[in-house]
């Protein structure tokens, strides 16, 4: 379905709202959409017997209109208004995990929309136990059917602030109940007939179902056939998968995991760090372990690097496996790696509670690949290999009309968000600062602001201002631009160097900047045999490439340096030529430039 926006901004509300949350209670009444927390996910509701209303999340997630959504409800007595029959087994279930994690199918009531089943007959129904949704849910009082709040195919949102992402201009509020406990969908339980099938697995397991039935056992039904209606939300069509492609890394056969357990989990990440010191801390059976359940990520990096030196590595992982990457002390593979931790490596509640926003996060580094831990368990490790294979599976075809992958869009976030503020500065330098280091700091500036907003590479409440300018090293300072450079940038962003005013590189200058990057190799060589001092905060543009791995060979297998041609005196083709490689090589360096001065995109 085609996407429109219908709000010139998406409301947030917060969740100690009271008279904001009865605002969006009543706009979900009256045909609106809503946002609203989860202990799962985040949720897209809208008043299951209104299939106008209806519409209108489809168009919002541009989701396939053969998969049905879930109904949820604020209070137990609703059941039997919106399901024409409650089993045996249905109402077991019902009696040990409603208000949780969990979304029961049973035959649908009249007055539930065709368009919310998909035309099933059956529906599924859940009692959220976050407060905040459940007050949301009570003031609204009717039932609201909801998919997760996301774009359809990305990973699900386990934050207000995820939502917006996709949904901002689309829907009409979005309550921020803060972050998700569990971190993945409910499980949901076919509970038409007198043996329960878990068509989604979820916190709640298949032993947690079997240990409420008197010598019942549950089923774990398959994947729907392509031309089959699902009777489960996330059993047909490609699901929860960032831009880059993901690929699971195996734990080792016989490691013992924690958490898969999910009965009463609250699924908090440690965020407790675990060093390189703390290496040394372990027991030999401890670090063979722990070697093991590294080497794959290591020797799977190094092998990508090795057929793409361009390549760009996101790792989901434990604490300890960052840690392990840290004591290689291999500077190319640092520079080429983002990482997400999500705490302890063999817990799988914690990468369970982590895992879409991890994707979502390592999605806006812009990673080629995302390397993930797998798990193998038989409890909640079943829902989490779940999401994760799926996720993995991004080359499926998509259904009609599903949007194409794409990364998450970026929100502004104000520096005031965070607990503690840094600043960090590039400075770029040529010999007259008049035409290419020039352009460099217009280009940079251009990137800084697209890219916008950063946070500490060590600390996530700590924010990042990050600040470009140029020098020259035989400059007259107060010199405009170039003409024909000014019109060259102008031509690339739409903005040309009337701002400009050129500067005399000096002590000062170079005191104030935290990376310093010349045009030339020469350039920087004369800065540090001139203040030796600061060398290992200079580079030329060739020469941070080389550092970083990013290298080219010529048809002899002859390494290529950063060569960008002085423009000066040509005609203006020459002076744009110039600047689109200057373009392509910042953007280039842009993530790396990031890493070097402490910062990542948020």
């Amino acid at each position: 379905m085609e996407r429109k926006k219908i709000y010139s901004a998406t409301t947030l509300i917060d969740s100690n709202d009271d008279k904001g949350i009865k605002d969006a209670a009543e706009h979900i009444r009256n045909g609106e959409v809503i946002g609203f927390p989860t202990e799962t996910v985040y949720g897209l509701g809208c008043d299951a017997r209104d299939a106008e209303a209806v519409k209108k999340v489809f168009e919002a997630k541009g989701r396939p209109a053969d998969n049905p959504l879930i109904c949820h409800i604020g209070d137990k007595e609703q059941i039997s208004e919106i399901v024409s029959e409650i089993t045996p087994l249905a109402q077991v279930l019902i009696d040990n995990f409603m208000p949780g994690p969990i979304t029961i199918v049973m035959k649908k009531a009249e007055c539930i929309s065709d368009q919310t089943t998909a035309g099933l007959d059956t529906v599924g129904v859940r009692m959220p136990s976050n407060p905040v949704a459940n007050k949301f849910l009570k003031y609204a009082g009717i039932p609201v059917a909801a998919p997760s709040a996301n774009l359809s195919g990305r990973p699900s949102p386990t934050s207000a602030r995820s939502v917006l992402e996709d949904m901002d201009g689309y829907i009409y509020a979005v309550i921020d109940g803060g972050e998700s406990e569990f971190g993945l969908e409910s499980t949901v339980v076919d509970c038409t007939g007198t043996e329960p099938v878990i068509l989604r697995p979820g916190a709640v397991t298949k032993t947690d179902i079997e240990n409420v039935l008197k010598n019942g056992k549950a089923v774990i039904s398959g994947m729907a056939d392509k031309d089959e209606t699902p009777r489960s939300p996330g059993m047909k069509y490609r699901h929860y998968a960032p831009f880059a492609q993901v690929e699971i890394m195996k734990m080792p056969e016989g490691t013992k995991i924690t958490g898969d357990d999910a009965a009463g989990t609250d699924g908090k990440i440690d965020k407790n760090t675990f060093t390189v010191a703390d290496l040394k801390k372990l027991t030999d059976d401890e670090a063979k372990e722990l070697v093991n359940i590294a080497s794959p990520f290591i020797l799977r990096s190094r092998e990508i690097l090795s057929s793409n030196p361009f390549a760009r590595i996101g790792i989901y992982c434990g604490k300890e496996i960052k840690a392990v990457y840290e004591k290689l002390n291999d500077k190319i593979l640092s520079a080429h790696t983002e990482f997400c931790v999500y705490g302890p490596a063999v817990d799988v509640s914690c990468a369970s509670h982590g895992l879409f926003e991890g994707l979502r996060y390592l999605d806006v580094q812009e990673v080629d690949v995302i390397l993930a831990q797998g798990f193998d368990g038989e409890g909640l490790s079943v829902a989490y290999m779940n999401r994760l294979g799926k996720a993995a599976g991004k080359k499926e075809a998509l259904a009609p009309g599903m949007p194409a992958p794409a990364r998450p869009e970026r929100l502004p976030l104000e520096l005031d968000a965070f607990k503690d503020t840094f600043t960090a500065s590039i400075l770029f330098v040529d010999d007259n600062n008049t035409s290419l280091s020039a352009c460099c700091e217009s280009l940079m500036r251009r990137l800084i602001n697209k890219n916008e907003p950063y946070t500490s590479i060590k600390t996530d409440d700590t924010g990042v201002e990050l600040y470009c300018e140029s020098a020259g090293l035989t400059a007259m300072s107060g010199m405009e631009a170039d003409e024909l450079m000014s019109r060259a940038v102008k031509e690339i962003t739409g903005n040309g160097l009337g701002f400009f005013e050129s500067r005399r590189a000096d002590p000062a200058v170079y005191d104030e900047n935290d990376l310093i990057l010349t045009i030339r190799d020469d350039q920087a060589f004369s800065i540090v045999k001139a203040f030796p001092e600061i060398k290992d905060k200079v580079f030329s543009l060739s020469t941070f490439a080389a550092a970083n791995g990013l290298v080219m060979k010529d048809s002899g297998g002859r390494i290529m340096s950063v060569s960008i041609p002085d423009p000066s005196g040509e005609n203006y083709e020459t002076y744009l030529h110039s600047a689109k490689a200057l373009n392509a090589w910042l953007e280039i360096l842009f993530p790396y430039i990031l890493k070097e001065i402490g910062a990542s995109r948020i």
